[in-house]
C-alpha cells in the first residue's frame, strides 16, 4: 500500500501494471523471467523521505554437466534477501519510524544490476535519503562478526553505519580490496549515479573459494553469525530511519 506516497517516491503511480523484465544471459544456462519485488512502509512523521534497504535475490542458475551444476547462491545472495526479509518484519512490527522505509528485492544483479537500473529510473532521487544494499553475509570470510562497507569514501553513510555497528558490536574493517570495484558492482551503484549516498555491507568478497560455485550452499552459512549481524544493521540505522541523521548526498 502506497497511500499516495508512490507519486513523490517514483516517477509511476500505483494503478500503473507492474513492468516485466526478461533477462537473458547465455540462454543455454540462464533464460527466466524476474521481477523486483518492493515493499513501502509509509513514515510517521517524514513520509516523504525515504530510506531504502535492498538485496538481490537472483544467482547464476544452472551451469555446465557437473555432477553437483546448480549454483545455489545461499551466500550470494540469499543471505542478503534474508536480511532484507527480516528487516522488513522487524520495522512493520515497530511500526515507529518517521521517513518511510523501501524495500526492494533486486532481479538482474548478476547479468550487470538490470534490476536495480532499471528500479533507479523510475525513482525520484531527491526522495531517497539513503540506500543500504546487503550482499554475501553469510559465510564470516573476514572472520566472526565482521563486515566492511563499499565505497567508503564516496559519502558519509559509510560513517554513520560503521560507527552504529561498531556499538552493536560488529567490527567494520576497510574494503580488503578497491581493486574488485564492489562498490560498483553490487545494487548500491545505480542509485550513486542518482546523487544518493548509497553502499553495500559485506561479510566477503568474490575471492571466497564457493564464490559462484555449486558448493555455495546453505550448510556453509553461519547462522548465528549471520543473525547477529542482521541484528546489528537493525540497530544501526535507527538515526537513520528516524529522521535523527541525514548523509550528505553525492555530487
Amino acid at each position: 500500500p502506497f497511500n499516495g506516497l508512490q507519486h513523490d517516491v517514483l516517477l509511476v503511480y500505483a494503478e500503473t501494471p507492474p513492468v516485466t523484465i526478461v533477462l537473458n544471459g547465455n540462454p543455454s544456462w540462464y533464460s527466466m523471467l524476474e521481477y523486483n519485488i518492493v515493499g513501502l512502509l509509509p513514515g510517521k512523521s517524514k513520509p516523504r523521505e525515504v530510506i531504502l534497504f535492498s538485496a538481490h535475490y537472483d544467482h547464476e542458475g544452472v551451469f555446465g554437466n557437473r555432477r553437483d551444476s546448480i549454483l545455489n547462491g545461499a551466500n550470494d545472495n540469499a543471505s542478503g534477501t534474508t536480511a532484507l526479509l527480516i528487516l522488513a518484519n522487524y520495522f512493520s512490527k515497530r511500526n515507529d519510524n518517521a521517513r518511510t522505509i523501501m524495500f526492494c528485492a533486486f532481479a538482474g544483479e548478476e547479468l550487470g544490476l538490470l534490476g536495480s537500473y532499471d528500479f533507479a529510473t523510475q525513482i525520484n532521487p531527491e526522495t531517497i535519503i539513503a540506500a543500504i544494499n546487503i550482499e554475501m553475509i553469510g559465510f564470516p570470510g573476514l572472520g566472526k562478526d565482521r563486515v566492511f562497507i563499499t565505497g567508503e569514501n564516496f559519502s558519509d553513510l559509510p560513517y554513520i553505519l560503521g560507527n552504529a555497528l561498531r556499538k552493536n558490536r560488529i567490527k567494520v574493517l576497510a574494503d580488503p580490496d578497491e581493486s574488485m570495484e564492489l562498490f560498483k558492482r553490487s545494487d548500491n551503484y545505480p542509485f550513486v549515479l542518482k546523487g544518493i549516498p548509497a553502499h553495500t555491507i559485506m561479510a566477503g568478497t568474490d575471492k571466497d573459494r564457493c564464490y559462484h560455485q555449486p558448493c555455495d550452499e546453505v550448510d556453509r552459512i553461519d547462522i548465528a553469525n549471520m543473525t547477529r549481524i542482521i541484528k546489528a544493521i537493525a540497530g544501526s540505522v535507527e538515526n537513520l530511519v528516524n529522521g535523527e541523521l541525514t548523509p550528505t548526498r553525492i555530487r
